[in-house]
């Protein structure tokens, strides 16, 4: 089979897709057959070695993918041969087969293609940790989501729209405002200076504006660093801080005096572990967002769909910043 095999950490668009051996069946395990595979920023730190978990080359990266099931390993009950799923697994979906232990593998309604299942996989599950498991959010509530244009901050606003929260989306450009309004944002945010105070000063106005002065009761950040610091400027008493992640590169710190004194939390939202801890109802997520998915309730935002080859460019435009939404590569 094909697979992007990382023999050393490197560059992104520095791994080649090469013929590696297929798999076989192990107990509880499936193997599936690739027809799409979703690309996400964590994704592009493991090629290049910087994530925080650092597996021994050679290996194959990718998290998400979907198609078939071709083979079933003993002690498998509840899938079959020829099931269209979707997985989520800590490495090895950029290939044309893929190994997936059945607690990493979910089955798509009808209607939901593989490109759109590959594509949010990630993305929603870890704006549904972020939204229903850790804010917790209640109709009504007030939502600030930073790095909104990316594909959890569309994610999350989709789902926070639904849930009944009014979302403001932080955003950079116009043309991402327009693509959260769409997904759902009341508000915009728009960005226009990263020097720390100008930033603590646009959350502060953000809040002064779109809440009546009183904050928002969450903030879900996606990009750490600076923006963090200031959108702990925007929640009002008893708010929320989600963090999410750190697309900055810059893991964020704070002065635990202003927690304190204005009497905020901060929550972490880590997906993977919650498939160990919390599986059940990560089931249930995802049955509920593919089945709303499949409906056209919720939409993956996919604005590019690559062959397999384009892997490289399209990881490095993504550390670029320059794409929006999601990009999904599709195999023959």
């Amino acid at each position: 089979m094909r697979a992007l095999l990382i023999e050393t950490y490197g560059p992104v668009d520095s791994h080649r897709i090469q013929e590696v051996a297929d798999p076989s069946p192990q107990s509880g395990h499936v193997i599936v057959r690739v027809r799409a595979v979703g690309l996400n920023y964590p994704d592009a730190l493991m090629l290049q070695g910087k994530y925080q978990i650092r597996p021994e080359p050679p290996f194959v990266p990718g998290r998400d993918c979907a198609g078939e099931i071709v083979a079933v390993g003993p002690d498998v009950s509840e899938f079959t041969v020829g099931d269209r799923v979707v997985a989520q697994v800590f490495s090895g979906a950029f290939a044309e087969l893929v190994p997936v232990p059945v607690e990493r593998l979910f089955k798509l309604p009808d209607g939901l293609s593989y490109a759109d299942a590959a594509g949010a996989i990630t993305v929603f599950n870890t704006a549904y940790v972020a939204t229903v498991l850790r804010a917790c959010l209640k109709p009504g509530e007030r939502v600030l989501i930073t790095g909104a244009a990316g594909g959890v901050g569309l994610a999350a606003t989709q789902l926070c729209t639904m849930l009944g929260g009014r979302v403001t989306a932080a955003v950079s450009t116009d043309e991402k405002a327009d693509l959260c309004r769409a997904n759902g944002a009341v508000d915009i945010l728009k960005l226009t200076d990263e020097d720390p105070d100008a930033l603590k000063d646009a959350f502060k106005e953000a809040a002064r504006q779109f809440t009546g002065g009183k904050g928002y009761e969450i903030v879900i950040d996606t990009v750490g660093g600076d923006v963090f610091t200031a959108g702990l400027r925007a929640l009002g008493f008893a708010g929320r801080m989600i963090v999410v992640g750190f697309a900055s590169g810059r893991i964020s710190e704070t002065r635990m005096h202003y927690i304190l004194y204005n009497n905020l939390a901060i929550l972490g939202a880590p997906l993977d572990i919650h498939f160990a801890r919390e599986l059940e109802r990560m089931r249930a997520a995802v049955s509920h967002w593919t089945t709303m998915m499949a409906r056209g309730a919720l939409s993956s935002n996919i604005t590019e769909r690559l062959p397999f080859e384009a892997i490289g460019d399209a990881f490095r435009r993504i550390l670029e910043r320059k794409t929006k939404g999601k990009i999904v590569l599709e195999i023959d």
